[in-house]
């Protein structure tokens, strides 16, 4: 018998043709208009030094409480850049993003440490009624504008806790882009709340109290909080009942499965960790680089075919950027911009861009995430070997005798052809491809009735909500 995981790769393979996912923009972004009238011309933020938009002190109290800093749009880019950011930290064991939607932003998610139970509920009931999983390091989620959906830590105080990121395809502001269970059902009629949460009336007014302050929606406050967006489930040592994890087409995860392993052509000691819609089929309009430098190392000079927004997950990087937003700085340099853990950088669609460790003592990590499901890396160092040498030199004005190897090298173009040796056989084996991806999804669907458990969930059994 085949592998679990080699079923379930099959399966995840061709089911972005034959399964019912949300379709959407897979390779070409959707321009959107946010809130901001103007703003800086910087590319860079240094959201590491920037006063916490929230912190509970409540939630993960050995911690220091939970914290969440969100990026303001209006503060780089010139108020146009088509993505934002929020990054969490000190969460622990039973702290939970409050259950929510967004009403014009699709939703990316990176773990940087701990463990995360995700859930997220279909509007239609495709590819599923909802999708329930658990992830951990560099792990992924992708939840669409509009469904419903939250996150809990699983990972203890004493043991680290949580930490992660959360980008939007939106140019508004995560909030008010989101909106909360609980101040949804406060500002409701009593009759119409209950009947949501499956309650009578009677409980459901008993109940209402307890979050009734939320009618207010005001979070990014120290001093009069009433809509925290974060919480903690309890009791904590009780709650935890296994659930069953979604695997056909799922909305999360690990990096194990679902990264792909690239090596740049000029980039000695940068590993490139790729995740784009044909790796992860339920991500239609989101994906993700992750890129891992050694001391000194360098990210080559590349340009996307979509926005981007860097995160520097552990390190240090002096990035750079050729072009901004605007008509009028298309060719300005943007370089020598020195990055810790915690900052980002916004990298505007078809904008060449670099960057390399910069201590040369330590490694680092970075994440990119872009808003199209499959984007395209132009590498410098690939197109220009492309090219006729004598026109490589003319617009260079060097001599012959100079800069040689320019627009040649034989090593470099088989291994640009590689990938559509590979992609040739999926296409001219769809059949076989479609045939093992039914028997993977026969197989998928025992596993699933005989129920695959995994201890650590945070949630109630399914049922009424307040009964």
């Amino acid at each position: 018998m085949l592998p679990m995981k080699l079923l379930v790769a099959l399966f995840s393979l061709a089911s972005a043709q034959i399964s019912p996912i949300q379709l959407g923009t897979i390779d070409v972004p959707v321009p959107r208009v946010g809130d901001c009238q103007s703003g800086p011309a910087t590319y860079v933020y240094r959201l590491s030094s920037k006063t916490p938009n929230d912190v509970f002190p409540k939630v993960c109290s050995d911690m220091g409480g939970a914290t969440v800093h969100f990026n303001n749009p209006c503060e780089w880019a010139h108020g146009q850049a088509q993505m934002t950011v929020a990054h969490f930290t000190s969460m622990c064991r039973g702290a939970t993003r409050v259950i929510h939607w967004h009403n014009g932003a699709d939703e990316w998610g990176f773990v940087t440490k701990g463990r995360l139970q995700t859930f997220v509920a279909s509007p239609d009931g495709l590819p599923w009624p909802s999708s329930d999983n658990i992830i951990s390091d560099r792990g992924v989620w992708f939840f669409p504008s509009g469904w419903l959906h939250g996150l809990t830590c699983l990972t203890p105080e004493e043991e680290g806790g949580c930490e992660f990121w959360i980008f939007f395809a939106s140019p508004q502001a995560a909030e008010p882009n989101g909106h909360n269970l609980p101040t949804t059902l406060a500002q409701s009629p009593d009759d119409f709340a209950a009947a949501a949460l499956g309650s009578d009336i009677e409980h459901y007014k008993e109940a209402r109290p307890s979050f009734a302050q939320t009618v207010q929606s005001v979070h990014y406050s120290f001093s009069n909080m009433t809509a925290p967006i974060v919480t903690s489930v309890h009791p904590i040592e009780s709650c935890c009942a296994p659930i069953i994890e979604t695997i056909a087409a799922p909305a999360a995860m690990e990096a194990v499965a679902v990264e792909k392993l690239l090596y740049p052509p000029v980039g000695e000691g940068c590993v490139i960790h790729t995740v784009r819609t044909s790796q992860f089929p339920f991500s239609r309009t989101m994906s993700q680089e992750r890129v891992e430098l050694k001391r000194g190392a360098r990210r080559p000079i590349v340009w996307a075919s979509a926005d981007g927004l860097l995160a520097v997950v552990s390190g240090r990087i002096i990035i750079g950027l050729e072009g901004g937003v605007l008509g009028s700085e298309a060719h300005a340099a943007f370089t020598n911009e020195t990055l810790s853990a915690g900052d980002v950088a916004y990298l505007p669609n078809g904008r060449a861009y670099w960057f390399r460790e910069a201590t040369g003592s330590a490694p680092a990590e970075t994440i990119t995430v872009f808003n199209v499901g499959e984007w395209k890396s132009f590498e410098m160092a690939t197109a220009v070997r492309l090219m006729p040498q004598q026109a490589a030199r003319s617009n260079l004005e060097v001599p012959s005798s100079q800069l040689r190897g320019i627009g040649s090298s034989t090593q470099l173009a088989a291994a640009i052809q590689a990938p559509s040796i590979v992609n040739s056989f999926i296409l001219d084996n769809t059949l076989v491809v479609s045939v093992l991806a039914i028997a993977a999804l026969a197989f998928i669907g025992s596993r699933v009735k005989r129920g695959r458990r995994r201890e650590g969930s945070l949630l109630a059994e399914e049922g009424p909500i307040l009964s």
